[in-house]
């Protein structure tokens, strides 16, 4: 019957061991999967210590053991309520708290005569325990737990359907089974002999629960058991190598190894390999964390701010921003007592001076032939003048120690893209006076190619903006030129002309009228041609929008009345933008003396102001929008409606029915110098769509 028992026991430890470690060694966060975890790590201690009881050879050695499996047992029937509890989804706190609360009070009574008070011999057992005068409490709460768990399988199993249904059927058939076979332990407590025969019915529940779990996917899946497999083969291979290694050794000390001995040894080995397979890769991660909390926290410190620097470098306006920001940061980042920036500009043939902090004595200029840009270039890489510099060529050394004389240069870096040197870092000593680590150096070098790579787009920015300009300035130049060769041709006619008919009176009226008309005309184009030359030299201030739409409604009011055009301005109060006033005023009152010009004659003018809150994207916008039912734009002209002298009035007067065609390119000069858009939408006979975008003030 011994034997029977010992078997049984063992069989339940292994398949408990593998159903706790299949959650455990998984590290799930589900409570449900915790839970059971839990409750099927109290059966696989109870049945080790159930099975090390089984094989004790001493009276002593069978009560310790006895006394320890209770500890494991006085839990399991709340750890079983907790885990039905949460695959139930029942709030059953009070209960659980309740039931650890006197669990807890078991244990502490657990090593008394109050609770097993002794091993004595009873049927063919040599060394069963016997019960103490308050282990009846222990048996009142088991029944009051398990049974309240029971209840609430039931009453979930009677809602439910499916499969849900069918794997709280097998949990209960299972409980049902596993307690059952575990009560069997209990009448010989007090002497009722009643062999506990259904010890081996706990090994029948675990694989049913396993069944009803990796079958329905809660909370174990089919992989846990296999990967808790390999685990717990992998521990009992160690056991076993173990027990060969000692019974190899233990005759050559006199040590007698009996088959108690032997389990013993292989239980304790099993266990501990399988808390150091699951206890060694956290307690390395543990470690880890631990040391990028001390040692590496400057490291990271390092690392945050040099990555705000890289944030910064993109945003910044200037270059000499740039470099100020950068020396400023890697100076505090690194604890450097001094550092600098050299940079060569596109039309420089030298490096220049751009930023230091703490030298007081730099040179302004490194010529391109200095010895720290020849090796840079050559390199390409960091220069540590630490004594690593002695592998150059002699007569390097013998120059860059020269310059050190005259600056205490620790290390240099290139500030490089695409083979291109355009700067070089300078560093000075450390305060700590500690050496640069691989990962420092490899921060730096990053730090410096984010430089060279902003400092390359800033230079095609240049370059294009430049050609943008070049473009616009041959547009202009054809468009003004066309523009100022008609009246200029009208004066000439009239000069002509003034020698033989400069006495007729009618000729002179005539005269004045066309030489005032043409003055006027051209003072208008170079106006027009001025203000879109200068729409981006102004202030920029918090405008309310909703202020400036109505001010530009004002002025506009007579043309309205003129034309009958009607005019609706938006309700709401419209959000202030960063913007200037006054070249607001000019967008929106070009566009509506526009829509106005364009509805004139037409019955039913309307023209219509709204605005809306864009929130989407990198920065929330305000969308306003004009829109008129007027006769629409030709799809033709609609392509070109933004460039310079493009319109679709005829050409005279300003201010009246006719124009240049500079209005809508000064409107989109205005508007993307605030950092905003404009678009256009129209359809030949059903009106005009304006949509201008503009960033909201934070």
């Amino acid at each position: 019957m011994t034997r029977y028992l010992i078997i049984s026991s063992f069989l339940n430890f292994l398949a408990a061991g593998m159903l706790a470690f299949a959650v455990v060694v998984r590290g799930r966060k589900n409570i449900i999967n915790i839970s059971f975890g839990v409750f099927a790590l109290m059966i696989g201690s109870w049945s080790a210590g159930y099975c090390l009881w089984q094989v004790s050879t001493e009276a002593g050695r069978a009560l310790f053991f006895c006394r320890l499996l209770m500890v494991f047992a006085y839990f399991l029937p709340v750890s079983f309520l907790n885990f039905v509890a949460a695959l139930c989804g029942e709030d059953r706190r009070w209960w659980v708290r309740i039931g650890y609360g006197l669990s807890f009070g078991f244990t502490i009574l657990n090593f008394t005569p109050l609770m097993v008070s002794h091993v004595a011999t009873i049927q063919s057992f040599p060394f069963w325990p016997m019960a103490g005068r308050l282990y009846w409490l222990y048996l009142v709460f088991f029944s009051v737990i398990t049974l309240h768990a029971a209840w609430l399988l039931v009453k979930n199993l009677r809602t439910a359907t499916g499969g849900r249904a069918t794997q709280l059927r097998s949990i209960l058939a299972a409980s049902i089974v596993g307690f059952g076979g575990g009560v069997t332990n209990f009448p010989l407590w007090y002497g009722v002999h009643v062999p506990p025969l259904g010890n081996p019915l706990v090994f029948l529940y675990l694989l049913i629960m396993a069944h009803a779990v990796s079958r329905y996917q809660l909370p174990l899946v089919t992989y846990d058991f296999i990967h808790a497999a390999v685990y717990i083969g992998f521990s009992v291979t160690l056991a076993v190598m173990y027990l060969f290694g000692l019974a190899t050794v233990a005759p050559l000390f006199d040590y007698q190894l009996t088959s108690e001995l032997m389990l013993t040894h292989f239980v304790l080995c099993v266990v501990v390999a399988l808390f150091f397979i699951w206890a060694v890769p956290r307690l390395s991660r543990a470690a880890d964390r631990l040391l990028a909390q001390t040692f590496l926290r400057r490291r990271n410190t390092q690392q945050l701010q040099l990555k705000e620097l890289g944030h910064r470098i993109v945003a910044l306006g200037t270059e000499q921003e740039i470099f100020e920001n950068s020396v400023r940061e890697i100076t505090r980042a690194f604890n450097l007592t001094s550092a600098a920036v050299y940079a060569r500009g596109e039309f420089d043939s030298d490096y220049q001076l751009r930023a230091r902090h703490g030298w007081t004595r730099c040179p302004p200029a490194l010529p391109i032939d200095s010895v720290l840009i020849r090796v840079l270039q050559q390199r390409m890489a960091p220069l540590l003048l630490d004594g690593s510099e002695m592998e150059l060529p002699a007569g390097v050394v013998v120059e860059l120690d020269a310059l050190r004389e005259q600056l205490p240069v620790a290390a240099v870096f290139p500030i490089a893209s695409d083979d291109f040197l355009s700067g070089i870092l300078l560093l000075g000593v450390r305060e700590d006076g500690e050496r640069y680590t691989e990962a420092e150096l490899t921060l730096l070098e990053s730090t410096g190619l984010q430089i060279a790579v902003t400092l390359r787009a800033r230079q095609l920015e240049r370059r294009a903006s430049q050609t943008e300009k070049l473009i616009s300035l041959g547009t202009l130049a054809a468009g003004l030129a066309h523009e100022l060769r008609n009246p200029l041709v009208s004066i000439q006619t009239f000069s002509a002309l003034l020698k033989e008919r400069g006495t007729e009176l009618d000729f002179q009226q005539e005269f004045s009228a066309v030489v005032q008309r043409d003055v006027n005309r051209i003072a208008s184009i170079v106006e027009n041609v001025a203000a879109f030359a200068e729409s981006n030299k102004v202030q920029m201030t918090a405008v309310n929008l909703s202020e400036v739409l109505a001010a530009a409604a004002e002025i506009v009011r007579p043309e309205l009345l003129r034309a009958e055009v009607e005019l609706m301005l938006p309700a709401a109060e419209a959000p202030r933008v960063n913007a200037n006033y006054s070249q607001l005023l000019q967008v929106f009152l070009n566009l509506m003396q526009n829509a106005v010009q364009a509805m004139e004659g037409r019955p039913d003018s309307r023209l219509t102001v709204a605005f809306e809150l864009r929130p989407d994207g990198p920065q929330p916008l305000i969308c306003v929008t004009l829109v008129d039912n007027g006769p629409g734009i030709d799809p033709a002209m609609l392509a070109h409606i933004f460039e310079p002298f493009t319109t679709t009035k005829s050409m005279g007067v300003r201010r009246g029915k006719h124009g240049m065609g500079l209005g809508l390119a000064i409107v989109k000069r205005i508007i993307q110098h605030h950092h905003g858009e404009i678009h256009v939408a129209s359809a030949v006979g059903e009106g005009t769509t304006f949509r201008v975008y503009l960033p909201q003030m934070a």
